[in-house]
Formats: C-alpha cells, sequence, structure tokens
C-alpha cells in the first residue's frame, strides 16, 4: 500500500493486508458471536443528521458537534464460550487469539497473548457511506509539480466517490481554511466541490495542527448514516506554526479516533516529518503512505478508495478482558483505552480481506495445576451488510499448568510467536530508520542485525509451512534494510534522507492497517 524499497516490500507483502477468508480460531481458543449487551449504545450525531437535511446537505460544524462512536459505549456482553472449529469460521467469527504457549509454568510470570482479526474476502452487499475530509498541505513548500500532483489526485478521488457520501476540504498554511463545508456529494454539489479543489495554491508556513482539528470534526461531526469517518491528509513539510509535537499532533488523531475518525497520511518527498505522520497513523489506527514522487498520489488514494468501497466493519474495536490471576500489561503501539481490568484497541473501520494482529502483553498468577482461561477477546463492530447492527464476537484464550518448562517450549503457539517477532521486528525498523536518519549507521545496522538474528531462528522453530514462509521473508526483507542503511552510509545526505524515510514506510507495523 506504500511505495517501498523493493525487497522489503517483496518480503512483507505477505503479513499485511492479503485478502482471505477467516482463518479459524487456533489451539488454545473458544471462539463463539454473542449479541451485544442491553447497554449497547447507538452511535450517531442526530444533530448534524437534521443540519444536513435543513442545509439541503450541508452542515456548518462547531467544535464537540461529534457523538461519540457506538464503539466507545457500546456494553461488554456476558462471557460465552463454545467449542473453536472450522464451522465457527465460515459461520463469521473473525476474532482468534492464544498465548505465547498452551501451557504456562505456576507462580507469577509475563507473557504475550497474540490477537488477530482476519476479515472474509470481499463480498457484494451494502456499501457504508462515508464522511471523507480531505486536508491538503498549501504551504510554500507544495509549490509546483506537488500542487499540480495534490489537486488531480483530490479530484479523481472525489470523482470515485459515489452520490451521497459527505465530503469536506480543507487545507492549511499559516492557518486552516475551509474550502469546503461537509457537503453531500451529488449533481449540485459536485462542480462547487470541483471548483475549491482547483483553486488550491500554495503559500506560507505549515500549520498542521490547525488543519488536523477542523478536518477531524468535519468527519467526526458525521451523522450515523455515515459510519465510516476519514481524513486523507497530503503533506510534503514539518509542522513549524501551532503545536507541532508528534506526541500533541497523536494525541489530536487519538482524539478524533475517539468518534470513528481514522486519519490516512500521504508523506510526498523528503522533507516531511515521519515521526508525526507515524504518530497521526498509529494514533487513529489509521495508515500511512510515503511516496518518493508526487506523481504517485493518484494510485494512492486510488488504493484507498477501493478500500472504502469493500468497507465490511465501522466502529470496530478489540477488547480483552483478563481472567482472574491476569493482568494486562499494554498493548505495544497501539491505541489502547482502560476500562477498569479491561483492555480496548481501536481498530475503525475494516474491509474485506484485511488482517489486522496485535501483541498483548499479561502478567499471570497461574495456580499449581489445572486449565484456566487466559482472558475474553471481543470483537465488536457495526455490520453494514446488515442494517448497521451492532455485533460481538468472542474467543476465550486458554493455558495449561504444568511444571515442566519443556512442555512450555514444546507447545508454543506459532501464530502468536509470528507476529510477536514481526512487530517487535516492525518496531527495531522504525528505530532504525530515525538511527539512518540521524546519521547513526552503527546503531542502525545492530539492531537490524538482531532482528533478522532472531526471525531465522523463529523460522527454524516454526512447524507450520505457512509460517516458515512467513518469517523467512519477513527476515529477507530485514536483511534487505540492513544492506540499504549500510549503502545509506556512503550516500549524499538527499538520498540518505529519502533512505530512512523509505525504512520507516516499509516498517512492517503499518501493514494490514
Amino acid at each position: 500500500m506504500r511505495t517501498m524499497l523493493a525487497g522489503v516490500l517483496m518480503g512483507f507483502a505477505a503479513l499485511g493486508c492479503a485478502a482471505g477468508a477467516a482463518a479459524p480460531p487456533e489451539t488454545g481458543a473458544a471462539a463463539a458471536e454473542v449479541s451485544p449487551g442491553p447497554g449497547a449504545r447507538q452511535e450517531g450525531a442526530p444533530a448534524v443528521a437534521a443540519a444536513l437535511a435543513a442545509a439541503g446537505g450541508a452542515a456548518a460544524v462547531a467544535d464537540g458537534a461529534a457523538a461519540a462512536d457506538g464503539a466507545a459505549a457500546a456494553a461488554a456482553p456476558a462471557a460465552v464460550e463454545a467449542p473453536g472449529s472450522r464451522a465457527e469460521a465460515s459461520r463469521g467469527v473473525w476474532i482468534g487469539a492464544a498465548g505465547a504457549s498452551d501451557f504456562v509454568l505456576p507462580g507469577t510470570r509475563e507473557t504475550q497473548l497474540g490477537v488477530w482479526v482476519d476479515v472474509p474476502a470481499a463480498r457484494r452487499g451494502a456499501r457504508a457511506p462515508a464522511a471523507v475530509a480531505l486536508l491538503v498541505d498549501a504551504s510554500g513548500s507544495m509549490q509546483g509539480p506537488k500542487m499540480d500532483h495534490a489537486r488531480a489526485a483530490a479530484q479523481a478521488f472525489v470523482d470515485g466517490l459515489p452520490d451521497g457520501d459527505l465530503v469536506s476540504l480543507v487545507s492549511f498554511a499559516d492557518a486552516a481554511v475551509e474550502r469546503v463545508a461537509p457537503a453531500v456529494l451529488g449533481p449540485e454539489t459536485r462542480p462547487a466541490v470541483a471548483r475549491a479543489i482547483a483553486a488550491l495554491g500554495p503559500d506560507g508556513s505549515t500549520n498542521l495542527f490547525e488543519g488536523l482539528r477542523l478536518a477531524e470534526r468535519h468527519a467526526a461531526a458525521a451523522p450515523s448514516t455515515h459510519a465510516v469517518r476519514r481524513v486523507v491528509l497530503i503533506s510534503d513539510g514539518q509542522a513549524n506554526i501551532g503545536p507541532s509535537s508528534p506526541e500533541l499532533l497523536g494525541a489530536l488523531a487519538q482524539r478524533g479516533a475517539a468518534h470513528g475518525v481514522q486519519i490516512t497520511s500521504i508523506g510526498v518527498g523528503a522533507d516531511y516529518d515521519e515521526r508525526t505522520l507515524n504518530a497521526l497513523a498509529l494514533g487513529s489506527s489509521g495508515r500511512l503512505h510515503h511516496l518518493t514522487e508526487a506523481r504517485q498520489m493518484s494510485s494512492v488514494l486510488e488504493r484507498e478508495l477501493a478500500l472504502l468501497q469493500t468497507t465490511a466493519a465501522t466502529g470496530a474495536f478489540v477488547e480483552i478482558v483478563p481472567a482472574p490471576g491476569v493482568e494486562v500489561i499494554g498493548v505495544p503501539n497501539e491505541r489502547a483505552d482502560r476500562s477498569g481490568d479491561a483492555v480496548r484497541v481501536l481498530l475503525g473501520t475494516m474491509f474485506g480481506g484485511q488482517h489486522r494482529e496485535m501483541l498483548v502483553r499479561v502478567r499471570v498468577t497461574a495456580p499449581a495445576a489445572g486449565s484456566h482461561p487466559l482472558a475474553s477477546v471481543r470483537l465488536h463492530f457495526r455490520d453494514p451488510e446488515n442494517g448497521n447492527v451492532a455485533r460481538v464476537q468472542e474467543v476465550v484464550a486458554r493455558y495449561e499448568v504444568t511444571s515442566d518448562p519443556a512442555q512450555v517450549a514444546a507447545h508454543e503457539n506459532e501464530r502468536t510467536q509470528t507476529l510477536a517477532a514481526v512487530i517487535e521486528t516492525g518496531m527495531t525498523q522504525l528505530a532504525a530508520a530515525q538511527d539512518v536518519g540521524s546519521g547513526d549507521f552503527g546503531a542502525a545496522e545492530a539492531k537490524l542485525a538482531a532482528a533478522e538474528e532472531r526471525l531465522r531462528e523463529q523460522a527454524a522453530r516454526a512447524q507450520s509451512a505457512k509460517e516458515k514462509a512467513r518469517i523467512a521473508g519477513a527476515a529477507s526483507a530485514v536483511a534487505s534494510a540492513r544492506k540499504t542503511a549500510r549503502a545509506a552510509a556512503a550516500a549524499p545526505p538527499a538520498a540518505r534522507r529519502m533512505d530512512a524515510l523509505q525504512m520507516n514506510g516499509a516498517s512492517p507495523l503499518w501493514m494490514g492497517r
């Protein structure tokens, strides 16, 4: 989904968004679909819907007008346990989870819980209407071909959206400018949107914070009928007016995510701040694209449009409810919210064939013997193919207690071990990219070498041909990244910067989003 180093792309292609049928739950987990609890609340913003009707398709959006997504309000259902099977997978259970091993030693120790969501391949059905806020950097650095391609790509993207979708256009330079207020696309509104896109021109500095805040307000204020809410950001530079740290901008993205807004960040050229775009994508459960050339914008937005057209779930989130004796420590590189002992990870809109994985760190106090639950893992989402009805699916991950360490090692869950290795490699690659950018090539080489060695050791232990091939491909991709890091040491500064951005954009952390 991004322009990447060719070797990295080939190695990681199998890690992410490949279309396919949902995989059955692994050993150690029981799966079922359950009905949402009676406290589940309907999502939406009735006031905005009324404003849309009154204004003939255009809404004036005020700060705080958006209602919280159903993901933040749905009550947890009662736990339901049922034997996992391929039959259940065929009935539509997408969620799977398993501990690092099917066995745990007695006492207290930290371990890992792998969680994955395998959305079935796209089927023909009802398309969820979308609310899209286009956010275009109009600072002086976007002059010339960059702005030309941004206008062309934005217009092609709007042309591909069906009538009935909500579209807004915001530009940012010294300040944020509302070019098009949220408008329902149709024969009467499309010409005005086209004129606003054509009028975009570069000038001034880069106030990304204000631009993002305004675009998020537009998307978040969409009524419940438009549950797919996305900000599409095109930028070639670094924020230099207003709040500009990755932490503050990432926090703004998280605030939007609480209202169902995800951010697709498109970084153009070699001068954008990848740490900020990383924070926006991770904070909103969104996507990151690195473009080496401005002319690639149109193809990226075409792929974004294709994903919108295969929406399989909206307002999705995973809820991890630990069993007695288990504590959830955290979920690295995911936006996780706590509610008592439980943790929720927002996924937002999911498309057909998407595969999302996450690694949950837990602390287990295991008794002396017996079989015990580790956690109930629940996927909450709304189903656009069935009237946007709220659905909940659940798996219960379990473990057996043993005093034999060899038994723990012999019964490792391969998918959990694989996703742990891949996610940790992704974190390492982001850090190595920063090292290359700062000129610390020795540190980048050491990090990547250690990651490659671990992947190859994991591949040697894997019994499943599928997992073995996946890990071996990841290891080969890291080897290619190492070569790039070594070559960057002798490259001129401009080429070195581009190498660092390509390594960042090729991290497997972005796969499956």
